[in-house]
């Protein structure tokens, strides 16, 4: 099995861990660019929006598109949403169960990329 030719494709997109990754980097990258002015509120709405963005897309490629097509998507868009949550949760700072460990000076200031958005 050798390397693989593209790491993030049209195919990895509209599945659930691509669109839901790819929120969450989104997002955070947002985060980061814009610390000081973008805050928690922005980045869910973001992220939410997003979720539908990918959601409503990727039902427009199927071929035969009926009113069950959106309705799976409108439940996708809030499942995709709930899995960036998920991701966002599991890799910030903010919600490690060691916070009663004594901080160092490094560990004082918001995270960057890994800001807790949620």
């Amino acid at each position: 099995m050798g390397l693989p030719n593209d790491f993030y494709t049209v195919s990895t997109l509209f599945t659930l861990s691509g669109s839901s990754t790819a929120i969450w980097i989104i997002t955070s990258v947002f985060g980061d660019l814009f610390r000081s002015s973008l805050k928690k509120g922005a980045k869910k709405w973001i992220a939410f929006i997003l979720s539908f963005a990918f959601s409503l897309l990727g039902a427009t490629l199927v071929t035969e598109r009926n009113l069950f097509v959106w309705v799976a998507a409108i439940v996708n868009g809030f499942f995709i949403y709930f899995t960036s949550i998920g991701l966002n949760t599991i890799t910030s700072k903010g919600n490690t169960r060691a916070s009663s460990i004594r901080k160092t000076s490094a560990d004082e200031g918001p995270s960057r990329f890994f800001e807790n958005w949620w």
